[in-house]
């Protein structure tokens, strides 16, 4: 070895310091870039062969490889409903085409066909509710032709224990007796039927649920709360539960004007003296069988009301819960996304539905995931392979909807860098005017 293998060390500092300064540069300049991981210059010593031990002179450095650190970035927030923070491990999976790749950019949007997709129009990829339970993108648009009718509605709520007694409507199936319209009756016409603000006058309590045709329709029951009578044993009391359906929605052949309440079921229950419901609650109180929609949706549904849990206290008369399991036709409005990755679409009818789960995908060595710019990494040999799975499931991190993770770059730390960097490189180059000066001298010796 001689004193011109320094001229190598000093060219190899110089190259992997300017190397190095290069990944601080790249970092700094990425310190606002959404969802970027800093990355890290490794170094390692350059020894030249046919060297013998123990008189081993080195030959530089050189950049042994650049490693990018996946520690979590803060997250801000931003309110907007489609942007997505991973609070933990995971990638976000995008496609174009056939092609996936992975980021933890979560700022995304829909496109002209309803998909979800990334800043580069990339479709996010997630388990769609009707999906084949592998990774698909995720379309906004695929809600708003789904329907279901309604079958089941459950009523949870009170009701006084102090109201009056009262005569509920007859539907006896005689024009000259009968109170009301009935689809049980549909040829029978009361002499004086009663009107809506007839039925709430005599009622306790009132109260309206919404329920779902074959067709995707909306129609409005409302159903009246009548106490009887005081029951067979003293302290027990029994309500009538009459349901009714405006004229304008039901097809009977008595054709009665629209705004005139048809009955479409009714039942009794009772109560104990300790206010609870009598014997066992039964799976369905109220049965509407049949009801004849005029809209032309099917008029075999039937829509089963029950009451449970219903009590009978000492106070005011109320609904504490209505659920009932239809799903009418509606256009996307809004959407949210949970921390566990559920995507709910709020509808034009009031209603809400799932869209499908954001999926995420992780690696046995996330570092080894190569950069290929647009905020995009992909697999590569040192990666492994993609394990695929939703948020906050096994080790996988939850969703902060509204929010984004910034950029892990600390720029404190990287200009602490830039100046240790720059001493090296400055070095290097010194070696190499240092040596150049030593050779001058020996030259003018000859």
């Amino acid at each position: 070895m001689s004193i011109v293998n320094g001229l190598f060390a000093g060219r190899a500092g110089i190259n992997s310091h300017g190397a190095a300064i290069a990944v601080v540069g790249d970092n700094i300049s990425n310190s606002s870039t959404v969802g970027f991981k800093a990355s890290r210059a490794e170094f390692e010593d350059l020894i030249a062969g046919g060297q013998v031990s123990g008189r081993t002179i080195g030959s530089g450095s050189a950049l042994a490889g650049v490693t990018t650190s996946f520690t979590q970035g803060t997250l801000e927030f931003t309110s907007r409903p489609l942007d997505l923070a991973i609070d933990g491990n995971g990638t976000f999976v995008v496609a174009d085409g056939a092609q996936r790749y992975y980021t933890r950019a979560g700022n995304f949007k829909v496109d002209s066909a309803g998909y979800i997709v990334d800043q580069n129009d990339y479709a996010l990829l997630g388990f769609p509710q009707n999906g084949s339970g592998a990774l698909e993108p995720i379309n906004i648009n695929n809600v708003s032709s789904s329907t279901s009718p309604t079958g089941n509605v459950t009523v949870a709520g009170n009701l006084d224990a102090d109201a009056s007694i009262v005569t509920a409507p007859q539907d006896t199936g005689v024009a000259g007796t009968a109170d009301v319209y009935s689809t049980a009756n549909p040829t029978v016409t009361p002499t004086s039927p009663l009107s809506y603000t007839e039925l709430n006058n005599s009622a306790e309590f009132q109260t309206v649920v919404d329920v779902i045709d074959s067709l995707g329709a909306t129609h409005t029951v409302t159903l009246f709360f009548f106490r009887t009578n005081e029951g067979v044993t003293a302290g027990d009391t029994e309500w009538t539960i009459q349901a009714y359906a405006d004229a304008a929605d039901v097809s009977i052949a008595a054709a009665p004007s629209d705004g005139t309440p048809v009955l479409i079921g009714e039942q009794t229950i009772g109560f104990d003296s300790d206010g609870t419901r009598t014997g066992t609650v039964p799976t369905e109180d109220i049965t509407a069988s049949n009801i004849p929609w005029s809209n032309g949706a099917d008029n075999t549904q039937d829509v089963d009301f029950l009451f449970d849990p219903f009590t009978q206290f000492a106070a005011n008369s109320n609904i504490s819960a209505i659920t009932q399991d239809g799903e009418g036709v509606g256009a996307v409005t809004s959407i949210s996304v949970e921390s566990d990755g559920r995507i709910f679409a709020l509808l034009d009818n009031g209603q809400s539905t799932i869209l499908g789960t954001v999926g995420l995908v992780n690696f046995a060595n996330p570092a080894g995931l190569q950069r290929i710019g647009s905020n995009l990494l992909q697999q590569s040999g040192t990666s492994g392979e993609p394990i695929v799975g939703s948020p906050a499931d096994g080790t996988f991190g939850s969703l902060q909807a509204g929010s984004l993770e910034l950029s892990n770059v600390d720029l404190a730390s990287e200009f602490v860098k830039v100046i240790t960097l720059q001493r090296g490189f400055q070095a290097s180059s010194r070696i190499i005017s240092t040596i150049d000066q030593l050779l001058s001298e020996i030259i003018q010796l000859a």
